[in-house]
């Protein structure tokens, strides 16, 4: 019986191997890929003089040659974000975890808009406006840098 499962994994791992991948190629070239990592730094505040530097990771979506949609975290200011966008314009949703005045912590809603420009191949540049669902937390721009793979 120990013979038989031996033979049989070994037989299935041959097979495996000798179709696997087919001639083709292991790596997908990025515009034909439809869902793609993301790393970007993020200057929150950038307009004022205590801008706070952070970054972020994500997934990005492509529906199609125009549409995308994905998530990003922030993990530094607790910060989860829906995205989506078209062309050259963007539009988030996110909740962000802030301290209060009397330490205390609270979820905030915060809506951004923005424009994304493509600097060089995979990277780009997005300027948008964060717009605060609380009034313990102000409005304000914010300047991305960002890489897709």
């Amino acid at each position: 019986m120990k013979k038989f499962i031996q033979s049989t994994v070994l037989l299935s791992l041959i097979t495996s191997i000798i179709f696997s991948q087919d001639d083709t190629s292991a790596s997908v070239e990025s515009k034909e890929r439809s869902v793609s990592p993301m790393i970007q730094i993020r200057y929150d505040n950038f307009a004022n003089e205590n801008f706070s530097p952070s970054s972020a990771i994500g997934m990005i979506l492509k529906i199609d040659s125009n549409r995308y949609t994905g998530f990003d975290v922030n993990t530094s200011t607790n910060e989860t974000r829906i995205l989506m966008g078209w062309k050259w314009s963007m539009l988030g949703i996110s909740v962000k975890e802030v301290t209060l005045p009397d330490n205390t912590i609270d979820n905030v809603n915060m809506y951004s808009f923005g424009v994304k420009y493509g600097i060089l191949d995979n990277m780009n540049a997005i300027i948008e406006y964060v717009l605060s669902g609380d009034t313990n937390t102000d409005d304000f721009l914010r300047l991305t840098v960002g890489v897709q793979f």
